[in-house]
C-alpha cells in the first residue's frame, strides 16, 4: 500500500482542485501529467473506475485540462479530498492513506 500512496502523491504536483462541493470535484491538471500517465491504460482505468460504486460519473475536458468527478460523499469524505490536494505533505499523505483504507474493501467486494 505504501507504493500506491507514493504513486498517488507523486501526481499532486500536476493537479489542483478547481472547484469542490461535496459529491462533485473539478480537478485542474497541468498537461505535463499526460506524460506521467502515459504508462497507464487511462481509458481502460477510467472505464473501470466509473463502475466503482462510489464514483458516479466523470467528465474529462482536454481543452480546459480538467476532470470533473461526481462521487458518493457518504462514502468518500469530501474533507479527505481537500486534504489530499493540500500543500501540506503530511495532511495529503494521511488523507491518501485514509482514502485507500476506506475504498480498498469496497473495490475488492465489487471485483
Amino acid at each position: 500500500m505504501p507504493e500506491l500512496t507514493n504513486e498517488i502523491l507523486s501526481l499532486r504536483q500536476w493537479v489542483h482542485i478547481g472547484h469542490h462541493i461535496p459529491g462533485r470535484i473539478r480537478l485542474k491538471f497541468n498537461s505535463a501529467i499526460v506524460a506521467k500517465l502515459a504508462r497507464y491504460k487511462t481509458t481502460q482505468t477510467m472505464e473501470h473506475a466509473i463502475q466503482f460504486a462510489p464514483l458516479k460519473r466523470y467528465q474529462l475536458n482536454s481543452e480546459t485540462n480538467s476532470l470533473l468527478l461526481e462521487y458518493d460523499a457518504a462514502v468518500i469524505e469530501p474533507q479527505l479530498l481537500d486534504r489530499l490536494f493540500h500543500d501540506d505533505d503530511q495532511q495529503a499523505r494521511a488523507a491518501c492513506t485514509s482514502l485507500i483504507n476506506t475504498l480498498t474493501p469496497i473495490y475488492q467486494a465489487g471485483a
